[in-house]
């Protein structure tokens, strides 16, 4: 399955090769050669997930690949499964995310709803100022005050996120039957040597 999924990134050149021949692997250095981002192996799928949940749920718009891709490095993370869940926050889920991100926040901050059926007001307060100066005075007041509670309301649901993914996967992703085996079957000679002494 390892070998079936590294010649597809090698075709559609993700492949790791292809990554430290070009810019990205440049900026990498030796970075990019760790074998844990390619690895599809326990810990790194997990860590692939909880960098994956982190910049799939951070506030920044816009910076989702480039964030994804640092925290992946930076946790030796699984780079094709942080990237894979990282997209699961995309255009069609973002507008709803970021909502219920602002109002946890909202909640944590103990703040009353500022926007509580209150959208349609604050556009026919914007339509009815007059000039561009003051409009985007209104705007950046706006966006001001909601930038505190999203970005603590993204930050609690990426960490819990994180959390349960990081442990759900350790609960679920059975232990490698390798060492096991080697317990329950030693190699000749072995437990010979042992019952001697």
């Amino acid at each position: 399955m390892q070998d079936l999924f590294h010649r597809l990134l090698h075709r559609i050149r993700l492949s790791p090769e292809h990554l430290q021949a070009g810019k990205v692997g440049k900026w990498l250095g030796r970075h990019g050669i760790n074998p844990d981002l390619w690895s599809f192996h326990r810990g790194p799928v997990a860590r692939g997930f909880v960098a994956g949940i982190l910049a799939g749920t951070s506030p920044f718009l816009g910076l989702h690949h480039i964030l994804v891709l640092v925290l992946a490095v930076a946790l030796r993370a699984n780079v094709p499964t942080a990237l894979v869940v990282q997209l699961a926050n995309n255009p069609f889920t973002i507008p709803v995310y970021y909502a219920f991100a602002y109002r946890v926040g909202e909640k944590i901050l103990d703040r009353p709803s500022r926007y509580e059926g209150g959208v349609e007001r604050s556009m026919q307060l914007l339509g009815e100022t007059p000039g561009i100066r003051p409009k985007l005075r209104l705007l950046a007041e706006n966006l001001a005050h909601a930038a505190v509670p999203l970005t603590l309301g993204c930050t609690l649901i990426g960490i819990a996120g994180s959390f349960a993914a990081y442990g759900l996967i350790y609960w679920v992703w059975p232990v490698s039957n390798a060492s096991s085996h080697a317990k329950a079957h030693p190699k000749k000679g072995q437990g010979k040597e042992k019952s001697r002494s």
